[in-house]
Parts: structure tokens; sequence; C-alpha cells
């Protein structure tokens, strides 16, 4: 098993990704621990976790809140023990669409405000529990945007971005402590609508806007990339759970690029 016994946390453990990850992980021998804000729907996938023979345990959490994301991973790592992998698969709601006379400073800030704030609480959380004797790995995964010149997406562009430098420079702080710090780049996930995601809302205007359905849309943007389709919630739970485990141990500071080919940089 690529994790058997190892302790992961999955930040946004209720998403379309954090989903698939958590049971990725669980299969693969982890101690799966997943927070969100919902205690309802955390309870749902902790359920089908351990239906499926897992271990699995909840937290409640908003990562946009610094001090209680610590706090909760403090009173965690008292009870589990360190924390071995972390994983950021929370997502926010953003415009993508508009153009800089449409968009609002508000709008424009939401594209990368709350991304990079969720990304530095959770980093600054989970670090002091993780590490030295026992390596670390803190991952997470963004969307595409960074090496796109997209016209409508100037705040998604500076957020992914802007995930992606503070992923590089986190993995040369916390490197001398035995912490890896990687990104999975990930195009739109093809089946991640049907399974629930947020991107469904994300995409919604942009369809509209084409004259199409959301479904339409992804079709399109499969079409678009060199492999002439998009990644599964299964591939991309693979490559975190490959990222998670000692095989990927010498991999830090780097962007994995799951995006069929529609980024090359």
């Amino acid at each position: 098993m690529l994790v058997e016994g190892k302790v992961a946390v999955i930040f946004g453990g209720t998403g379309a990704v954090g989903r698939a990850v958590a049971h990725a992980l669980a299969r693969e021998g982890a101690r799966v621990y997943l927070g969100a804000r919902n205690q309802d729907r955390l309870d749902r996938v902790a359920s089908e976790i351990r239906a499926a023979g897992g271990v699995a345990d909840t937290f409640s959490v908003d990562v946009c809140d610094g001090p209680a994301t610590s706090e909760r991973m403090a009173s965690l790592a008292q009870q589990a023990g360190p924390i071995d992998v972390a994983i950021n698969a929370t997502g926010f709601m953003h415009d993508q669409g508009k153009g800089i006379a449409e968009l609002s400073l508000a709008e424009f800030m939401q594209g990368f405000d709350p991304l990079l704030a969720a990304q530095f609480n959770i980093s600054r959380a989970v670090a002091p529990h993780m590490g030295g004797e026992r390596p670390g790995a803190i991952i997470s995964v963004v969307a595409p945007a960074a090496t796109m010149a997209t016209p409508g997406h100037l705040g998604h562009i500076v957020g992914c971005a802007g995930v992606e430098a503070f992923v590089k420079a986190l993995a040369s702080e916390l490197g001398p402590r035995n912490i890896r710090v990687v990104c999975v780049r990930s195009h739109a996930i093809v089946d991640a609508v049907q399974a629930g995601s947020h991107t469904r809302e994300v995409f919604a205007a942009k369809a509209q806007a084409a004259g199409l359905t959301v479904e339409q849309w992804v079709g399109a943007a499969a079409r678009s990339t060199m492999l002439n389709r998009l990644p599964t919630l299964a591939q991309v739970a693979a490559m975190v759970a490959f990222l998670a485990s000692d095989h990927a141990g010498a991999m830090t500071a780097t962007v994995v690029n799951m995006t069929a080919g529609a980024t090359i940089a």
C-alpha cells in the first residue's frame, strides 16, 4: 500500500476532489482525517470510507480562519500523532468571464484572496506537526490558469499563479525540516460536475455566454487539449496518493501537470 499507516489530513474533504482523494488514500492504507465546514457532509464521506474498509475521522474547520485552523491541527496532532500528509483540496466561488471594465475590485480579489488565505492558513497550521524523522508532504490541487493568457479570468489567473509560487517558496523553507511541498495542476475534471463540484456554478456563466450547457462546455474543453480528453477524479486522486507516498520522496517545489497538454510550462 502506498501510504500505509500514514496520517493524512484532507482540507475540502467533502468536495468532489477531496472526497476522491480521501477514498484513494484510505484504500492505500492511510488514516484519513476529513476537514470542511459542513459536519453532515463530512459524516457522509467518512461513513462511505468506513463502509469500504478504510479508517476515517472528521473535524469541522473554516480554512479562512487561521487561528481556528491552527487550533484544530494542534488538537488533531495531540490525538492522532504527527501529520504525515496534508492535502489542500479546497475551492472557492469566483468570477470567470468578466473583463476588467465590468469586473469590480471585490470580484477581482475573490479570485485569489480566499484561495491564498486557505493555502497560507493550512500550511501554517500543519507544518509544526510534520517532518523531522517522519517525512511530511503538503499537497495542493490547483486549476491550470496560472500559465494561461485567457480573457475574463483576471482574479482566477492571479490566484492560481499565487498558489504555484507559494508552493515553490514554501518548499525551500520547509525542505530542511523534511517536509515536501508539491502541487497538482489539473484541468477541468471531466466527472467533477456530476460528483457535485462547485465548478458547475463557476463554469455556468461561460457556458451560457457560449450558448452551451455546462456539460457541453466541459466537452469543448476536452477537445481543446492535446489528448482530446480531461483528467478524471480517479486519476487526480491516484496522483495525489503517489505524491503522498515515499515513492515521491525526492519531489518537492514542483507542479505536476495534469492538464492533458492544455498547458506545457
